[in-house]
């Protein structure tokens, strides 16, 4: 499910304006913070990206027992307080599933290699803790079991771009709120359909995203034939 979202519209040059903030690590904190406002205290894993993940954010959300796990850019990443030697790639050559650890407290930071190297940000997973890669072609790549956890989850995020993504409702609008309010209709359509598909009227009736969406527009227009055409 697509559960939350948020969007900063507070112009102006002052300290939290756009035209300070814009592109800056401290946007995209302000933004991860406010998503996880309802978080604290419940012991949840939330997984970030390279324009998220920050050592200074993590330690934070870890005071609020908010435990998390993401991808480190050294380009995209704001790398404050993380030792420079583990954000620069060993000159000695290194095999598939081979990894370093640094540590801090709780916190790991994880730089694993798979035809590149990848950097991980965790206080969420042991680094002793394994995993494993699975790959066709590949076969299994050993990893610490965050690598494991983030691939997992990341791939449920590929998922539901690859089957709603060309659901959105295509519209090009003069106001800013107009984009806002067509991406959150498309959002709760797809959540809809989704809850649609765990409920058991879909074992009675299966029908196709699209089909769904055309059943639902006609329901709400007051349509007598609401049967999806085929």
């Amino acid at each position: 499910f697509s559960f939350k979202i948020y969007v900063h519209l507070k112009e102006g040059s002052g300290a939290d304006g756009l035209d300070a903030l814009k592109n800056k690590p401290q946007l995209h904190s302000m933004v991860a913070k406010n998503l996880c406002q309802n978080a604290s205290g419940k012991n949840y894993i939330i997984f970030t990206g390279p324009s998220i993940t920050s050592l200074n954010l993590f330690e934070e959300f870890e005071k609020q027992e908010i435990y998390c796990c993401g991808l480190l850019s050294a380009r995209k990443s704001d790398c404050t307080g993380l030792p420079p030697s583990m954000l620069n790639n060993p000159e000695t050559p290194q095999s598939r599933g081979q990894y370093r650890i640094r540590m801090k407290g709780n916190m790991s930071l994880i730089c694993w290699y798979n035809k590149g190297h990848f950097r991980f940000l965790t206080n969420a997973y042991s680094p002793v803790q394994q995993g494993v890669i699975i790959k066709r072609k590949s076969g299994e790549i050993p990893c610490p079991l965050a690598v494991e956890a983030f691939a997992a989850h990341l791939s449920y995020i590929c998922k539901y771009d690859d089957k709603y993504s060309k659901y959105f409702i295509s519209h090009k609008p003069n106001k800013t709120w107009q984009q806002v309010f067509w991406f959150a209709i498309s959002i709760a359509i797809n959540n809809a359909y989704i809850l649609y598909k765990m409920s058991e009227a879909y074992h009675v009736t299966r029908y196709s995203r699209a089909q769904f969406g055309e059943r639902l527009v006609k329901e709400l227009l007051g349509l007598e034939d609401t049967s999806p055409s085929h």
